[in-house]
């Protein structure tokens, strides 16, 4: 339908359409949807800046405690052990207590998983409560997560694994070598992963099969590779135990 407006000159008109306001209403969406676009990518990049700079604050505060490793997806820290516990304790420093404060405190404002893993160097352990540098490594990684815990941080986030002396990243025919081996490594997961593997410890005895204890224990000698990955060292070339120890098993519930 037409509406008909007339003009100055007698018997003059003009025929316009009544929707024509809809062209200018729809220009100035379209302008408003490209704002409120350029505003959302504008606060988007601003985000990432800030987050960018937290982390990179974070890690020059660590920077004189250990190496750091830093990647898109996660934040790796060395700490030596010879400065977060006293010679032959597993117990945290008080230094150190102060360092984990700062690591606590990160960890409060970034939701992802922690894994804190202990590692020894290869000298047999001649005192203590510790049988193996196994059982030392696996407590001082202990400690560090439970000083994270005391400061708040949900133990569902942190995950803690004993590596004994089977992972070195140096010789341990050297006391240098072996300062470098006795250490904690730290991973910070910016981003939540899925529930954690599972694993459970095995009393073995020298000789075992592992593709036997795979059968008995987890109900099928598949298991038998992820056995052998997860107890480097502790199982000679043809699968068998090397001497009486626990070894760890992935989970399977049946």
């Amino acid at each position: 339908k037409k509406t008909v407006f007339y003009g100055r000159r007698f018997g003059e008109s003009v025929e316009l359409d009544p929707n024509m306001w809809t062209v200018p209403y729809g220009d100035m969406m379209t302008n408003l949807m490209i704002f409120f676009l350029i505003l959302f990518a504008l606060t988007t990049l601003q985000q990432q800046a800030l987050k960018v700079s937290e982390d990179k604050m974070f890690v020059k505060k660590l920077e004189k405690f250990g190496k750091i490793s830093l990647t898109a997806d996660k934040i790796k820290v060395t700490f030596s052990q010879d400065i977060i516990f006293p010679k032959g304790s597993p117990d945290v420093s008080d230094n150190f207590k102060g360092v984990l404060l700062d690591v606590s405190d990160y960890l409060k404002n970034n939701p992802g998983t922690v894994i804190v893993e202990g590692h020894s160097d290869s000298t047999p352990l001649r005192w203590g409560k510790h049988k193996d540098n196994w059982y030392l490594s696996a407590e001082r990684g202990w400690s560090v997560v439970s000083e994270l815990i005391k400061n708040g941080i949900s133990p569902k986030r942190l995950q803690v694994r004993g590596c004994g002396e089977f992972n070195p990243i140096a010789s341990n025919s050297t006391d240098e070598g072996r300062a470098k081996n006795r250490r904690i490594e730290m991973t910070i997961l910016k981003i939540k992963t899925e529930e954690p593997e599972k694993f459970i410890y095995y009393k073995t005895t020298a000789g075992e099969n592992i593709t036997d204890i795979s059968k008995k224990v987890l109900g099928d000698e598949k298991f038998s590779q992820k056995i052998l990955e997860l107890n480097n060292g502790k199982i000679d070339d043809k699968g068998r135990i090397i001497q009486n120890t626990e070894i760890l098993l992935p989970f399977n519930p049946k």
